[in-house]
């Protein structure tokens, strides 16, 4: 990799840290602010239910479909097709409506405690999972940004979308307390409509030229699935696959005792709400500073190193390394 090019990565993932930390601080501050907004206005087993058992069917379903895609993400010299890798990220929705059909479910029917007692408990879940799917449909934008190391795009919009789609939120649980959960849901669709509305407008909205520098398309139709044999890189392909699998274990890794909470019902849906402000606030520096941080040395890593080769090819590497060896050898001429 060149000097200029490596400059250039390093300048885009440190625009991308700043505006990614500013990002977080000032979401989590009206997050906050919203949250004791409403917090006296409802029935803090409704805020357990939402902000634990409903949020973690939000996230099982954008994590599972998705983080597989973000961690794959080629760099753009190895990008040998274009229409190879957006037949990639249309496998998404698939996996996406997959995972809806497990998890939703789960959270409509099996171990609710009594949640489904609460107004518009069914309503609400139905509500999560379409603005996860929503959310799911911006993705080939989020990829190809990403792709072109524009991570401002998506962080702009992302922040444009949480501001204006949780303010609107918190504004109608506050005036309709005794529907609560109902608002709960129908803010998550308010602001993954916002997402992609935002992608759209924003592409829509570019010369030609600009567009295929921000997003290597030219127009709506090159996000058209293409019939092209192979239908995706096969070593792209290989590795989203193995990222996938590796994904379930570090979901359950990292928000393991959110899925016992909701499973078995070991605590009450007040005392789960308790759990989750204190949560927040515990892990407030290491969310903003550290995972910040860990994403962007991540993207960085990504972009200017090559991904290891499999353990097959190393050892046969090495066996043809030793037979050159030994046939260079005084004794391997012999």
């Amino acid at each position: 990799m060149s000097l200029s090019n490596e400059n250039n990565i390093l300048s885009a993932i440190g625009t991308r840290t700043i505006l990614n930390l500013f990002c977080k601080i000032v979401f989590r501050f009206l997050h906050f602010i919203l949250n004791g907004l409403i917090l006296r206005e409802i029935d803090i087993n409704v805020i357990g239910i939402a902000n634990v058992r409903l949020q973690l069917l939000y996230t099982t379903i954008l994590f599972l479909s998705r983080e597989a895609f973000r961690r794959t993400v080629p760099k753009l010299n190895d990008l040998h097709s274009i229409h190879h890798y957006i037949n990639l990220i249309w496998f998404i929705i698939p996996a996406g409506l997959f995972i809806i059909s497990l998890t939703l479910p789960i959270t409509l029917f099996i171990q609710t405690d009594n949640a489904e007692k609460y107004p518009f408990y069914y309503h609400a879940c139905l509500f999560y999972a379409l603005a996860a799917f929503i959310e799911l449909l911006s993705e080939p934008f989020y990829l190809l940004a990403t792709v072109t190391l524009n991570y401002h795009i998506n962080i702009y919009i992302e922040m444009f979308a949480s501001t204006l789609g949780f303010t609107i939120q918190a504004i109608l649980i506050y005036n309709n307390g005794e529907s609560a959960l109902y608002y709960y849901g129908f803010g998550y669709i308010i602001y993954s409509s916002l997402i992609i509305l935002s992608y759209y407008i924003y592409f829509l909205s570019r010369k030609k030229e600009e567009r295929i520098r921000l997003f290597l398309i030219s127009s709506l139709k090159d996000l058209i699935i293409k019939p092209t044999h192979p239908y995706t890189d096969p070593k792209l392909s290989n590795e989203t696959a193995t990222f996938f699998w590796q994904g379930i274990l570090m979901k359950f890794l990292t928000e393991g005792e959110r899925y016992i909470m909701s499973l078995f019902n070991l605590i009450s849906y007040k005392e789960q709400a308790i759990f989750d402000i204190i949560n927040n606030l515990g892990s407030l520096l290491p969310r903003l500073i550290f995972s910040t941080l860990e994403e962007s040395a991540y993207a960085y890593f990504q972009q200017t190193l090559s991904r290891p080769k499999i353990t097959k090819d190393q050892h046969m590497q090495d066996d043809q390394f030793q037979q050159k060896q030994l046939s260079s050898s005084p004794s391997g001429r012999s």
